[in-house]
């Protein structure tokens, strides 16, 4: 479908920016800069990179898809032996991060995210060959699950808002929790 010069510009640019912030490890939250180096932002952020790992899979770009990849096998790697998965990873310094107790909106991007990569970009190998990483995020969250209501449960201050004060039933991380539910077959997906 035919597009309009700024979306075209908009679209060339993002490519541009995911592309440098590009490692071997996965998306960098952030170009360089000494704010940046201060506040964490070159690492890999579960989220974050989850995230991008869907545009990048979507653009069709073949080094982006290869960047999206290596972030989730990243995280995979530093993911905790509950199934958490961090909030940031330092891969150059073998250390991860998971912010507040019960950080939970990493593990659901990253599930979503991996069913998307094998879904779209042709590979579907990428969920089989981390399937103990998958079953254990799974069984995190379901260790959070409030057992009557069939909902996460989330501490203050452990989602993408970082210090807002939310906590309970938080209508943000369950809509992706049930599209995990719906993406994995679990109970209650229906």
């Amino acid at each position: 479908f035919p597009q309009d010069p700024l979306t075209e510009e908009c679209y060339r640019r993002s490519i541009e920016l995911l592309r440098s912030n590009s490692s071997s490890h996965g998306i960098l939250a952030s170009a360089s800069s000494p704010k940046a180096e201060r506040r964490n932002y070159r690492s890999i952020f579960g989220r974050d990179a989850s995230i991008c790992a869907l545009g990048m899979v979507a653009s069709g770009d073949g080094r982006l898809v290869g960047v999206a990849r290596a972030g989730l096998k990243t995280l995979a790697m530093f993911q905790a032996r509950n199934g958490q998965i961090p909030n940031f990873i330092k891969p150059a310094r073998n250390e991860s991060n998971f912010w507040h107790f019960g950080c939970i909106d990493s593990t659901l991007w990253w599930l979503i995210a991996l069913r998307f990569h094998d879904r779209y970009c042709g590979d579907r190998k990428l969920v089989p060959a981390l399937s103990r990483q998958v079953e254990r995020a799974l069984s995190w969250l379901t260790c959070q699950e409030q057992p009557s209501r069939h909902l996460l449960v989330q501490n203050e201050a452990s989602d993408w808002a970082d210090i807002m004060p939310r906590s309970g039933h938080v209508l943000y991380s369950n809509v992706f929790w049930y599209r995990v539910k719906t993406l994995y077959r679990l109970p209650g997906s229906r």
